[in-house]
């Protein structure tokens, strides 16, 4: 806020006027000190200025007040007490005073002294280095030695080295003082330091001298407690404890030097010699120290083989074997005694307990030990009923009946133990060995018993493959095939024991053979095949000539006709030897037949249908007539009436039959003509079979007339044109018929009946 008059004014309603007030505000500055400081110094520093070290912007004209008065702000840390000094200025009403204060800290500058100095003989006594120090010197310095490392202060002339030894008392505030001490070490005798040692009775003499500690001099004396002297070795199994003086003369500067070796001797502890004991585990208990020789120290103790500790008292039957140590301890540097006591605890001999034995002579061989009771020990000898050595095992097929005695020898001071095996044996019985037979099946019996190798018993059994009893005798048309036993039960202990005669039997070869064809002329193609399926070699004798060795299935050709017998011969390589089958007549083969026959009359009409068929057919066997394509007979001529209608035209066929693929056919017609008016020959038709189809045809025909031997190409009238020919699959049918035919030869016209021939070639 600003300083000055400020106005308050409330205003008035008509016709009242506004009242005002004033307030006249002076504004007075407040006081500042400052902040407050800290500040160390060393007692030894110059006067400084406390209002310098006041923080902030203090206003100047206050009043110190402290531990000590100053003159204006300067403190003197050499005069002054140090503390807390407060700096007050005053504030004119209404502002208070205002404070600072400034914390003084005084260090007391340090001091190490003064130099100083020292001259020593090597033989002197230790020396504080502090105490040759001049002034003052404060406590709770450092001393360094003359190669800068860390000194304690105290010098040895007999082992510190000489030079300037420096105290440091280190300031923090002030700065670090030092002084130093100068050490000369003159030359002078040195006896070295003193030594206490402990010795045993039994080490080796040493020189005195070398017990002492530092660089002693040689030359000295050495005299004992009582002031004698002695000499300068010492022998710790004749001497003494005691405690020895060396002394080395001094000069004229430095006295003489003495160091002092203290040497107790302790007496080698004696534990014997070391020894053994043989015992047996059945031997009464024993002291251990019946085990050691020579002299012993008593007080010792005893350990086992297993390290662990043992009385003296040693138990045979609880105890074992082993290293036992007696052991008596040294007082240092004296070591422990010890020596040993090999204990060798024999085992007692235990052979089991006596056992029998009843065994058949077939059995294996039997370990005697096994049939002891208890548990015997292993390692004994066996002797059989005659005293004899035995390996101890019982071979029944050769041993002898018997009492066989194990013994394990006792190991002195143990004596000897026995037990018995009493053996009595049975005679097995003897079924022989196995035997494997072969028979055929048409060969002769068999007494299975001779069939068995060995020398088997005569009062056995025999069992068929079944189970079922047999006499032993086999009959190979009857009996079974398989394993035939033979039983031989003989007196307990022993075991039947049994013997197979394995039987097998050899089946006939083959029976038969089968021969297929389709009984076509020849050429014929047959199949052979037959049931065996077996080893072997077949042979085919086929009757044509050839002689085919196959077991497969065989397709041979028969070229020629004729009826052949057949052989099959089946070699199965066995010892029943080959089987032969031989079938007569097996293949028939025939020749191809040619049908044919004529017709008498040769031409029928309408007053007499009736005519007489003619067989002329040459290399058939059967015969099958059919009329218009019904059957009609199967004679080998035929008479039959035919209808009597003119111009009727019948068609008779012939199939002449050699076998039933092997036939041949011919067909004729037959028509029936006008009895008064017509003279006509009879006209035929005749099928034949040929094997290959021409590629392209012409028809020709060739007149020949039935009255005159003249044959002449002619044109045929309309009305009788040629059939055309009938064909059947790869074969030709061509018809031969006889035509009307219009001759125009002469002034005279003439009708002839003449037949045409009708003929294929090929183009």
């Amino acid at each position: 806020m600003t300083a000055g008059v400020y106005t308050y004014t409330v205003t008035g309603v008509a016709p009242c006027a506004n009242a005002s007030a004033t307030v006249t505000v002076a504004e007075t500055s407040s006081p500042d000190a400052g902040a407050d400081a800290n500040v160390a110094l060393c007692s030894s520093s110059g006067s400084i200025d406390l209002f310098a070290q006041l923080g902030g912007t203090p206003d100047v004209g206050g009043i110190w007040s402290g531990p000590s008065v100053l003159v204006g702000s300067s403190f003197d840390p050499a005069t002054m007490t140090e503390g807390i000094y407060t700096y007050t200025l005053s504030g004119a009403a209404p502002c208070a005073s205002a404070t600072a204060s400034v914390t003084v800290i005084v260090e007391v500058a340090p001091d190490a002294g003064s130099p100083g100095s020292i001259q020593l003989c090597p033989g002197s006594a230790s020396v504080d280095l502090f105490t040759l120090l001049g002034g003052s010197p404060q406590a709770g310095g450092t001393w360094t030695g003359p190669d800068g490392g860390a000194f304690d202060g105290i010098f040895d002339p007999g082992s510190d080295a000489a030079g300037d030894h420096t105290y440091t008392i280190t300031g923090t505030v002030c700065i670090t003082a030092s002084a130093v001490v100068a050490v000369t070490v003159l030359p002078g005798p040195d006896a070295g330091d003193d030594g206490v040692i402990s010795v045993c009775s039994t080490q080796a003499g040493f020189a005195l001298v070398s017990q002492l500690g530092g660089t002693p001099d040689a030359g000295g004396a050495w005299t004992n407690a009582q002031g004698v002297g002695v000499p300068a070795t010492f022998d710790p199994a004749t001497g003494t404890s005691n405690t020895f003086t060396y002394t080395v003369s001094g000069s004229a500067n430095c006295p003489d030097d003495q160091a002092t070796l203290a040497i107790t001797v302790n007496i080698a502890p004696q534990a014997g010699t070391d020894g053994s004991l043989t015992l047996c585990a059945s031997s009464p208990a024993v002291s251990l120290f019946d085990g050691l020789g020579g002299t012993l120290d008593a007080g010792g103790a005893w350990t086992g083989p297993d390290a662990q500790p043992h009385g003296t008292i040693l138990d045979p039957a609880t105890d074992v074997s082993g290293i036992y140590t007696y052991t008596v301890s040294g007082i240092a540097p004296c070591v422990d005694a010890s020596a040993t006591v090999n204990v060798t605890i024999n085992p007692v001999p235990y052979a089991g307990e006596d056992g029998q034995l009843i065994i058949c002579t077939s059995a294996p061989a039997v370990n005697l030990i096994t049939l002891l009771g208890g548990v015997p020990q292993s390692g004994g000898t066996w002797s059989d009923p005659d005293g004899q050595p035995s390996n101890g095992s019982f071979a029944p097929s050769t041993g002898t009946e018997g009492v066989y005695t194990y013994t394990i020898a006792g190991i002195a001071p143990c004596v000897n133990d026995f037990s018995t095996v009493t053996v009595t044996t049975s005679i097995a019985g003897n079924a022989g060995g196995d035997a494997s037979i072969t028979l055929c099946f048409d060969g002769p019996g068999v007494d299975l018993f001779t069939q068995l190798t060995g020398q088997p018993d005569a009062n056995g059994t025999w069992t068929a493959p079944d189970g079922a009893p047999s006499a032993g005798f086999v009959d190979p048309a009857s009996a079974p095939e398989g394993a035939y036993t033979y039983t031989v039960t003989p007196p307990t202990p022993c075991p039947a024991v049994s013997a197979v005669v394995d039987v097998g039997v050899i089946e006939p070869v083959v029976t038969t053979f089968l021969a297929e064809s389709d009984g076509s002329c020849a050429p014929l193609e047959v199949s052979f095949s037959h049931g065996y399926t077996g080893p072997g070699i077949c042979t085919w004798i086929l009757g044509n000539g050839d002689i085919v060795q196959d077991c497969s299935p065989l397709v041979a050709t028969y070229s020629d006709p004729g009826s052949y017998d057949v052989t099959l011969i089946i070699d199965a390589g066995n010892i029943c030897g080959a089987d032969t089958v031989t079938i007569e007549d097996a293949v028939l083969v025939y020749t191809q037949p040619v049908a044919d026959f004529e017709m008498v009359p040769p031409n029928i009409n309408t007053l007499d249908p009736l005519a007489y068929l003619n067989n002329t057919s040459a290399g058939a066997n059967a015969y099958v007539w059919t009329i218009d394509d019904a059957f009609t007979s199967t004679d080998e001529d035929v008479r039959y009436l035919f209808s009597a209608e003119l111009g009727t035209e019948h068609v008779i066929c012939l199939v002449a039959i050699a076998a039933a693929s092997c036939t041949d056919t011919l067909c004729k017609v037959l028509t029936v003509e006008d009895g008064l008016a017509c003279m006509c020959r009879t006209r035929s038709r005749r099928t034949t079979t040929r094997s290959t189809r021409p590629s392209s045809r012409s028809w020709r025909a060739s007149i020949h007339d039935s009255t005159s031997s003249r044959s002449t190409t002619a044109g045929v009238c309309a009305s009788s044109a040629p059939r055309t020919p009938r064909l059947s699959g790869m074969a030709r049918s061509v018809v031969n018929r006889p035509h009307r035919m219009c001759m125009y030869g002469s002034s005279l016209r003439r009708t002839h009946t003449v037949a045409i021939v009708w003929s294929v070639s090929a183009m």
